[in-house]
């Protein structure tokens, strides 16, 4: 009867264990992931399109990678931020032959973190590879309140972006109706009409 009761306490001390190790951990993953402001796709630019202030290049560029903002960490990741073999250029022209399928000799970029209601955090430039491969790394601090991020990819100097080429889905939502922006304030607005 002594051993069977052991056997049990034993068990029970070792699922008691395995249960506080789970919560744990899952307390952990929790707490690193409450804060994600921001985790998506890059795209690649849109000649003659200005998103908060800074212009795209004057050639379209293409890119295969992501974006995670955190409050005080952003990390960009990406390859083959290139300009397309095919496509037109901010003047209408066909893309020339010479930076067709390259990086067009752009060394560096860095990415800009743009907000609705404060201002851009922009980064210390990283390598562009040869093939178009990035990795941004950065430890920085968003403004408390800052809303409605989009993160720009692109060349710059002096804590400036030049041109962006790759961002994150700036056209989210963007034109699409909604009650609020239809019909107004909806305050005392008489019917069962669900939207």
């Amino acid at each position: 009867m002594m051993a069977g009761r052991a056997k049990f306490i034993r068990r029970a001390g070792i699922a008691f264990a395995a249960t506080a190790a789970l919560t744990a951990t899952t307390i952990a993953f929790a707490d690193t992931h409450q804060h994600v402001l921001l985790k998506e796709d890059l795209f690649g630019n849109i000649p003659n399109v200005t998103i908060r202030g800074v212009a795209a290049g004057g050639a379209p560029w293409v890119v295969d990678g992501w974006v995670k903002l955190t409050n005080d960490h952003l990390m960009a990741s990406g390859k083959w931020l290139i300009i397309p073999k095919t496509g037109y250029l901010a003047n209408g022209k066909p893309i020339p032959a010479a930076i067709a399928g390259t990086t067009a000799h752009v060394p560096e970029v860095l990415a800009e973190v743009t907000f609705a209601n404060s201002p851009a955090i922009v980064t210390a430039p990283v390598k562009l590879s040869s093939d178009g491969d990035f990795t941004i790394n950065a430890n920085i601090q968003v403004p408390a309140g800052a809303s409605q991020p989009i993160v720009l990819i692109g060349p710059g100097a002096d804590g400036k972006m030049k041109a962006w080429f790759a961002s994150t889905n700036f056209l989210f939502n963007y034109g699409v109706a909604t009650k609020a922006s239809v019909m107004g304030s909806t305050k005392g607005m008489g019917g069962s009409k669900s939207w």
